[in-house]
C-alpha cells in the first residue's frame, strides 16, 4: 500500500497548536502525571474473538487481494498458504503488470476443485472495471463499480479493502475507513487491511488509533512497510518521539526513497535532543521534498536552537513563500513585526460585543446571550491572560511555542469572559464563560469535532491528569449545530470542569467555554446557553 503513503505526509502540529492556544479557558494546573494511554479500536480489540482459517482464493477474492496493493513478500506468503481454488490464466496475470504480482501468480497451483457463483462472477466482473478505472485515476468511476460490486457480494474481505484504496486515491479518508473496517470484520488477521486502516487512520489525524492498528499489521507481518510508515507518522505526531526515532530509521534502511519518513526522524532526533542529527535528516528531506513549507519550517525551528539565525531565517522565508498564508511561518520569518493597524481590525473583536444588563450582543456573528445574572464581565485583556496562562503549559519545552503564541494572538479573538461574581480575582474563577472565535479562513478542513479532539489528545501528550468525554457530540442551540467536548481536569486547587460547544461561522469556529467546579454546577451554567438566539437561523 506504499503507493498511497505519499499522499498521506503532512503534520498537523501548526493546526493542532494553534487550535490549543485559543480554547484554554482554564488556568494551568502544575502538576502532572502519566498520559492516558488511548483504547484499543473495535477492530482491533476484537480480534482474539473472531479468528477463523480463511478459505483458498477463488478469482474474486484474490483479484480483489493484489487490487489493494499489498507488498510482495506478503502477498507471496498469504497465497502460498491461503491458496487458490483456480490457476490464473493470461488475462488474469496480465491485470497486474508488476513483475512481482506475476512471478507470483504464475506459481499457483489449484487447491480444490473451483465452483461458479453467479454472484461471484458478475462482482468479478465490475471490479475489474474499478480496477482499470483506478489504474487510470478515474477515482469515481472506480468506486461506482466498487459500490456495484459490494451489492451482490458484500461478505467479499478483499474486496472492501481494495475499494478502500481506491477511496484513499480519491482522499475519502472516512470512507476509507468504513472500508478497512469491513474487510477486518471478515478477515481479522489481514495485515494488509489493519495497515489501510491505520494509513486512513493517520490521514484523519487520528493518531493513537493508528497506532495501535499499526502495530497490529506489523504483529501479523512485521516487514509491512506501510504499517511502518504509518506507526512513524502517528508516534510522531503524539510525541512519543523516542519510540518513532528506531521506526522511522528501519524503515529509511529498507525504503531509502521515501523521504517522508526523513521528516519524522528528523523532527524526533531533534526534539530528543539530538540537534545535529536532527537537522541533518530535515536538510535531506528539504532537498529531496522542496515543497513542503513545514519541512523547511521545522529545519529552521532546529538550526535557531543552535543559535545559527541567519540559516534559520533562510528556511523560515522558504516556508512561508511556499505558504505565505500561515500565521506561523509569518510569526518565523519577522520576529520582530508587529501587528500592523490593519491587521488589528481583521476579525471579530470584543468590541463589537456590547453588554446590556446581563444580556450579550454580538453584530458580526449575530446573535445574543444572556448570561447568569448577577454575573461581571472581564476585560479582553484579561480573557487573554488566561489564554496565555493556558498557552504557556500546553506549549511548556516545545521549541515551536515562541512562533505558535505570537500566530495565536491574531487567529483567536476573546468575544466574552463572564464570570461569577466574588470570584474574578481568583486563579481558577469558579463559574466563568468565555466566547472565542478562532479563524480557520485558511484550515476549512477543521471542524468543531476535529477541534474538540485535538485538545483532549494535546492534554493527554503532556500528560495531565485529567478525564475527558469519549468522543465529541452533536448538539443544537438556537437552531445551530454545535459539537460539544467535556473535560474535568485536576489541579493543586482540586478538579474543575468544562464543557466546550463549536459551531463554525462566518470562516470561524465560534466557541463557548464553560467552567464550574463540579458537574452539577457544570450543567446549570449549560442551562444558560439555551438563552442564545442567533438572527440568522439558516446555517
Amino acid at each position: 500500500m506504499l503507493w498511497w503513503v505519499r499522499m498521506a505526509t503532512k503534520l498537523p502540529y501548526v493546526m493542532v497548536a494553534t487550535s490549543l492556544l485559543l480554547i484554554l479557558s482554564l488556568d494551568a494546573p502544575q502538576d502532572c502525571v502519566a498520559q492516558v494511554a488511548p483504547k484499543a479500536s473495535e477492530t482491533t480489540a476484537s480480534q482474539s474473538a473472531s479468528r477463523k482459517e480463511q478459505a483458498p482464493f477463488d478469482k474474486l477474492e484474490l483479484f480483489a487481494f493484489l487490487a489493494a496493493a499489498p507488498p510482495d513478500p506478503y502477498a507471496r506468503q498469504v497465497i502460498q498458504e491461503r491458496g487458490a481454488n483456480f490457476a490464473p490464466d493470461a488475462a488474469f496475470i496480465a491485470s497486474f503488470p508488476f513483475p512481482g504480482f506475476q512471478e507470483i501468480l504464475r506459481n499457483v497451483r489449484p487447491r480444490g476443485a473451483s465452483a461458479t457463483f453467479p454472484d461471484r462472477d458478475a462482482a468479478y466482473e465490475l471490479l475489474r472495471r474499478a480496477w482499470g478505472a483506478n489504474r487510470n485515476r478515474q477515482f469515481v468511476s472506480a468506486s461506482e463499480n466498487y459500490e456495484q460490486a459490494l451489492q451482490v457480494a458484500p461478505k467479499s474481505a478483499t474486496l472492501h479493502l481494495a475499494y478502500a484504496t481506491n477511496l484513499m486515491f480519491a482522499k475519502n479518508y472516512r470512507a476509507a475507513e468504513v472500508q478497512a473496517r469491513e474487510s477486518l470484520k471478515l478477515w481479522p488477521e489481514n495485515a494488509d487491511a489493519h495497515a489501510a486502516l491505520a494509513l486512513a487512520l493517520t490521514a484523519q489525524r487520528q493518531f493513537p488509533q493508528g497506532e495501535l492498528e499499526s502495530r497490529e499489521a506489523l504483529r501479523i507481518f512485521p516487514e509491512n512497510h506501510s504499517a511502518m510508515f504509518a506507526l512513524a507518522k502517528s508516534l510522531t505526531c503524539e510525541r512519543k518521539y523516542t519510540e518513532a526515532i528506531p521506526v522511522a530509521q528501519n524503515l529509511i534502511a529498507a525504503i531509502p526513497t521515501m523521504p517522508e519518513t526523513r521528516k519524522f526522524l528528523g523532527i524526533s532526533l531533534f526534539e530528543t535532543g539530538k540537534i545535529e542529527e536532527g537537522i541533518n535528516q530535515l536538510s535531506l528531506y528539504v532537498k529531496n521534498a522542496p515543497k513542503d513549507s513545514e519541512g523547511y519550517y521545522y529545519l529552521g525551528v532546529a538550526l535557531r536552537s543552535k543559535g545559527r539565525s541567519e540559516e534559520a531565517r533562510a528556511q523560515f522565508a522558504e516556508a512561508l513563500r511556499l505558504q505565505p498564508s500561515n500565521p506561523v511561518y509569518e510569526a518565523a520569518a519577522h520576529p520582530d513585526a508587529t501587528v500592523s493597524a490593519t491587521d488589528a481590525v481583521t476579525g471579530p473583536r470584543a468590541e463589537e460585543g456590547s453588554i446590556s444588563e446581563n444580556v450579550y450582543t454580538n453584530k458580526f456573528f449575530g446573535f445574543t446571550y444572556e448570561f447568569p445574572k448577577g454575573w461581571v464581565s472581564e476585560s479582553e485583556a484579561a480573557a487573554r491572560a488566561v489564554m496565555n496562562n493556558g498557552a504557556a503549559l500546553i506549549l511548556k519545552g516545545d521549541p515551536t511555542e515562541v512562533d505558535i503564541k505570537k500566530a495565536a494572538g491574531s487567529k483567536s479573538h476573546p468575544l466574552l469572559y463572564v464570570v461569577e461574581r466574588g470570584t474574578r480575582n481568583q486563579t481558577i474563577p469558579l463559574k466563568s464563560v468565555m466566547v472565542i472565535a478562532v479563524d480557520i479562513g485558511q484550515v476549512p478542513e477543521v471542524t468543531g469535532e476535529s477541534f474538540l479532539k485535538s485538545i483532549v489528545q494535546r492534554y493527554k501528550q503532556i500528560g495531565l491528569p485529567m478525564e475527558s468525554s469519549e468522543t465529541p457530540q452533536e448538539t443544537t442551540i438556537a437552531g445551530r449545530n454545535f459539537w460539544k467536548g467535556t473535560l474535568a481536569i485536576q489541579t493543586a486547587m482540586g478538579s474543575h470542569y468544562a464543557s466546550q460547544f463549536v459551531t463554525a461561522d462566518k470562516g470561524y469556529l465560534l466557541v463557548f467555554v464553560v467552567g464550574g467546579p463540579d458537574p452539577t454546577s457544570l450543567q446549570e451554567i449549560e442551562k444558560s446557553l439555551g438563552s442564545i438566539h442567533f438572527a440568522d437561523k439558516s446555517k
